[in-house]
């Protein structure tokens, strides 16, 4: 039990009994009288005794109740309540998750889901740090925010008033989250020697969870000897549709006029009517009323959604523009419901090919308009990368480091972050290809067959372009700021350059790699991630100004590279430097609609195989105040009975 306001309790309880019982001192007020008789002056004396100060008080059955009437009204206002003993005397760490989808307004009350959960947090820090002089939880807790990354917002702290605060301080995000690394953090603060203390802190911490359950990487973690809470807020049945992308670029026979494609998710298991707005430059150019079909249930509980991919009619802008796809209409997550592209200026592209003496992709890409190719021996290129070079394709060349540039490789394999090699396979043939993808607009291969792939396993962020029958033949993703393709064989060893569409998968990927052509947006990334771009080498401020129009300025670093990050709102970006060339530059941040949409997420969370069932609360703590006064009026009542039989 703990006692919220104590003290105000026993100041009132310090002036209010003094003055009750001097009232009962002071009550009788006995005149001067004469009697007939000294019969009477025995009784006289004992009246009298009975009355003096201390022998008023003895078997006062009214001053007794209102005494205990008192006492509870008191005990009220301190406002005593019962705590659960879950945590109490722990170390706990809450892991708050501030993702995308915690932007759903299906909380409860119309609230959202990261309004629910700071709720059920708070709810936490009042239950394993209850406040009062009274009060002591004997253990420490730390609050951990779950994005792309996990930030210890407050550290290990016994102190009620910083955790508070550290919980109101978090702000949902559009990024995905995750939950390893707050796994990490968790186990390092749990095992390590705190900073501020020269002796350790104990064994493994309490661990408390606050999400919708859409954490991205609950499969690739293992609790071991974690103990966790899931908190689960949000409901099962929520609908939601996303515009999952957008992309765009320049017409290859008239490089003014510009093409925008769309893609359509419904999680919903119903299908959806729609109404899609596509805006250029903050102008709406075309609507449209288009119905998406509904998601359908796959093994492993697994919703995938229903999609529409739309093409929109070419809309003429000679220079930059920003373009913008709206699902008009309300569902319970609004902030997947759009989503940007930009396209740049037409320009050239200056390709970079690090190659052996061989002649298939030289001169393959000396034909594709637009491009300037620089062929270099794999000696030459180890040596550093050239100036102004916009794309780079390595031939059966491997490297230490990616290239910081957009880069085409094929038949090697990449030091990537995101993929794990294993040894070549046998002969096999393309089975399925990923049609949405801008840079099979051209088709896919008709009958691939290829000799040895390269085996290679990709993580969620790689998106297989072309698969075969033991895995992907040829993949795009995103990775230190740039676009990366490659190619899992040697495409001289396959049917695909006797395949037309062996030059249209390399124009387009040349286009999509240097954001020029269709889906050529002007440096994009997912949100949590960074912007990168070149500037000038005379450039000596560069700022940032954020969809919501919070800027950031920033002296370059050496060779005129600009980094930012993590972005963590979704929308158009403004970069602008100064300098004899200043300039400026529009850059999409994009919310993961893949990975947030999903709102019909299972009860339980199922994280490495294990699953854990969703808790309410941890145990609230119980006000017993109200109780209190109840007991106080039923004692008043009692002294009021008393006192009117007594005056009878």
């Amino acid at each position: 039990m703990s006692w919220l306001t104590p003290w105000t309790a026993f100041w009132l309880l310090a002036a209010l009994v003094p003055i009750l019982l001097l009232l009962y001192v002071l009550r009788l007020r006995r005149a001067r009288q004469l009697i007939p008789s000294g019969y009477l002056w025995q009784e006289a004396a004992e009246d009298i005794q009975a009355n003096t100060p201390f022998q008023r008080l003895r078997k006062n059955v009214l001053l007794l109740l209102q005494l205990i009437a008192l006492l509870m009204l008191a005990c009220a206002i301190a406002q005593p309540r019962f705590e659960s003993a879950a945590g109490r005397g722990e170390r706990t760490i809450l892991l708050i998750d501030h993702s995308a989808s915690m932007q759903a307004t299906d909380g409860g009350g119309g609230r959202t889901r990261f309004e629910a959960a700071r709720e059920a947090a708070l709810a936490a820090i009042d239950r394993l740090h209850p406040g009062g002089w009274f009060a002591d939880s004997g253990g420490q807790t730390m609050v951990v925010s779950l994005g792309e990354t996990a930030e210890i917002t407050q550290p290990f702290t016994a102190s009620r008033r910083s955790l508070l605060s550290a919980i109101e301080r978090i702000e949902v995000g559009d990024t995905s989250a995750r939950l390893k690394p707050g796994l990490e953090l968790a186990r390092i603060w749990s095992s390590e020697p705190n900073p501020d203390s020269p002796r350790g802190i104990g064994g493994p911490a309490r661990l408390e969870l606050f999400s919708d359950g859409g954490l991205v990487d609950l499969g690739e973690v293992s609790l071991k000897d974690d103990s966790l809470l899931f908190h689960r807020v949000g409901e099962r049945g929520a609908e939601n549709r996303s515009v999952e992308s957008v992309v765009s670029g320049r017409m290859p026979d008239n490089p003014d006029q510009v093409q925008v494609f769309a893609s359509l998710w419904n999680w919903s298991p119903e299908g959806s009517d729609v109404r899609v707005q596509m805006s250029v430059d903050g102008t709406a150019v075309h609507i449209e009323d288009v119905n998406i079909p509904g998601a359908i249930r796959t093994e492993g509980r697994r919703v995938e959604a229903g999609r529409r991919d739309l093409v929109f009619s070419p809309v003429t802008r000679p220079g930059e523009a920003l373009v913008e796809v709206r699902i008009i209409g309300e569902d319970e997550l609004p902030a997947d419901d759009v989503a940007w592209d930009v396209v740049r200026p037409p320009e050239d592209v200056d390709v970079l090919l690090v190659t052996s003496d061989r002649v298939l992709l030289k001169r393959a890409l000396s034909v594709l308009p637009g491009i300037a190719v620089h062929v270099v021996e794999p000696s030459e290129f180890a040596q550093g990368l050239p100036k102004d070079i916009d794309l780079v394709v390595l031939d059966q060349v491997e490297v230490e480091t990616l290239p910081d540039v957009p880069t085409l490789s094929l038949d090697r394999p990449l030091p990537s972050k995101h993929m794990q090699w294993s040894e070549r396979r046998g002969p096999e043939s393309m089975l399925i290809s990923d049609a949405r993808h801008a840079i099979l607009r051209g088709g896919p291969p008709r009958d691939l067959w290829v000799q040895s792939p390269q085996g290679v396993r990709a993580d969620e962020q790689v998106r297989p372009l072309l698969t075969g029958m033991a895995g992907p033949l040829a993949l795009a993703w995103e990775e230190a700021g740039h676009r990366r393709v490659h190619i899992a064989f040697d495409p001289a060893e396959s049917t695909w350059p006797w395949d037309p569409t062996f030059m249209t998968f390399l124009m387009d990927a040349t286009d999509w790699l240097s954001r020029r052509g269709v889906g050529g947006d002007a440096v994009a990334t997912d949100a949590g991630g960074l912007l990168s771009l070149s500037v000038p080498g005379d450039v000596s401020l560069v700022s940032v100004t954020s969809p919501s129009g919070e800027r950031h300025s920033w002296p370059p670093r050496s060779g005129g590279r600009v980094s930012w990050g993590p972005a963590r709102e979704a929308g158009p970006w403004l970069v602008e430097w100064d300098g004899a060339n200043a300039g400026r530059r529009l850059m999409t941040v994009r919310l993961r609609a893949a990975t947030e949409g999903d709102l019909l997420q299972d009860g339980d969370l199922t994280i490495g195989g294990e699953q854990f069932a969703a808790s309410d609360s941890g145990g609230r703590p119980v006000p017993l105040w109200p109780w209190a006064i109840v007991g106080a009026l039923v004692v008043l009542l009692v002294e009021w009975a008393v006192y009117c039989r007594r005056i009878r």
